[in-house]
């Protein structure tokens, strides 16, 4: 599942990173370094550690992990952050710092009720915290009746901060208001996402008091 930390989406699957729809090229170390601080955040991760995890058995240089997290500072514009995700602790290793889902914005997901809804013409799609596979056939797949789309299209991924678009390699692609969807894409409620032949607006539930419910999905067609 790709994650995002600030206008980058780091995906571990496709070993990519993206900012802004451009790809962000990294060497193959330095992607896991990267992906080794990612998925050990926030603890710290040794010199050690690091050196056994990218250069098992062989002797490198005391330059090249420097070198590695100076590419990555670079690649991902973390010297103009404050604070920088990547943390130095001298003499000891490097730490991620950001976590991607806070706890404390947890709670901006309604457990057992829909988190999104895809509204359309012909139908109403209801979508859930987390990942959202769409497609014409497959386990796990909600379902879209068209010739026009894939067996595993697209993937709407909603979370306490974001809701992201991707395109799972369809046919007749991905698009968020007329633009083809290449990388994950944010989407933000009232947007025309379309899906094969299949046009859609997006929807999120509105804030609501502790004694309302969250709006149906016939009663967001007011908004448009």
């Amino acid at each position: 599942m790709p994650i995002r930390f600030g206008d980058f989406v780091f995906d571990v699957e496709t070993r990519q990173v993206w900012s802004a729809n451009k790809e962000v090229r990294l060497s193959p170390k330095a992607f896991d370094l990267l992906a080794l601080l990612i998925e050990q955040r926030p603890r710290v991760v040794s010199k050690a550690e690091i050196r056994d995890r990218l250069w098992p058995g062989t002797f490198v240089s005391e330059s090249s992990l420097p070198s590695l997290v100076s590419e990555i500072r670079e690649a991902i514009a973390d010297r103009r952050r404050k604070p920088p995700l990547i943390r130095t602790l001298h003499g000891v290793g490097y730490a991620f710092q950001r976590h991607d889902e806070p706890a404390a914005e947890q709670s901006a997901l309604v457990a057992g009720a829909p988190n999104g809804w895809l509204v359309g013409d012909v139908a109403e799609i209801a979508l859930s915290a987390g990942e959202n596979v769409l497609g014409r056939e497959g386990s796990g797949i909600i379902l879209l009746k068209s010739s026009t789309v894939s067996r595993r299209h697209a993937r709407i991924t909603i979370d306490a901060e974001h809701a992201t678009v991707e395109d799972l390699g369809s046919k007749n692609g991905t698009y968020v208001n007329d633009r083809r969807v290449t990388v994950p894409t944010p989407v933000a409620d009232g947007n025309q996402v379309r899906i094969g032949s299949l046009l859609f607006t997006f929807r999120l539930p509105q804030p609501t008091s502790s004694t309302e419910t969250i709006s149906s999905p016939s009663s967001l067609r007011s908004r448009s």
